[in-house]
């Protein structure tokens, strides 16, 4: 290697250590699309569904305040839902909003009888409060990003060898309330 080159390597090098860094987005595990066509395929296996999507099914659409990636994801959710218009014969109310507080978001789900919260990128140190703040809530929870799944998320959706691939927090899964037959759950990856 000439020492010009090797110059200018070690200065780009130099160069890329000392520039600011900006925190990396969590990209969506899998097309907003698909996530929207599993989570309203699976939804009314929820043994519980009839009772809880009474006239139509309410999604909450959670991105992290100030995080325009966040907010992004959930917009391109909340597209992908309203294209879809229906869970089975109900329609689908898709809201937005940024997270404040876990208990302010309990309150909210209820208010707003929320059926399924939709956790965008930007919110993994969130988890574990929205997890408690949600349990025997009734509310599907699902991760934009599938690594909140063993955090406490209860479905997320991924791609595996161009396939789109569940995971289910089984146990997160029962504390919500959300109860899924096993022919589901043998679809999925379980934590």
């Amino acid at each position: 290697m000439t020492l010009l080159r090797r110059s200018f390597l070690l200065g780009v090098a130099a160069a890329a250590a000392s520039a600011p860094r900006r925190a990396r987005a969590e990209p969506a595990s899998a097309p907003f699309p698909v996530q929207a066509e599993i989570v309203t395929r699976i939804l009314p296996y929820d043994r519980g569904f009839p009772e809880k999507a009474r006239g139509q099914v309410a999604f909450l659409l959670l991105a992290k305040a100030g995080d325009a990636d966040s907010a992004s994801a959930s917009q391109q959710m909340k597209k992908a839902l309203t294209d879809i218009g229906k869970v089975r014969d109900k329609p689908i109310r898709a809201e937005s909003a940024e997270y404040t507080t876990a208990p302010e978001l309990a309150a909210a789900c209820r208010a707003r009888e929320i059926n399924v919260l939709y956790v965008s990128s930007g919110l993994a140190k969130e988890v574990a409060a929205i997890r408690g703040a949600l349990a025997d809530s009734g509310v599907l929870t699902v991760a934009a990003v599938e690594p909140y799944v063993p955090l406490g998320v209860v479905l997320g959706i991924d791609v595996a060898n161009g396939k789109p691939r569940m995971s289910i927090n089984l146990a997160q899964a029962r504390s919500q309330r959300i109860d899924f037959p096993s022919s589901i759950l043998k679809l999925a990856r379980i934590y």
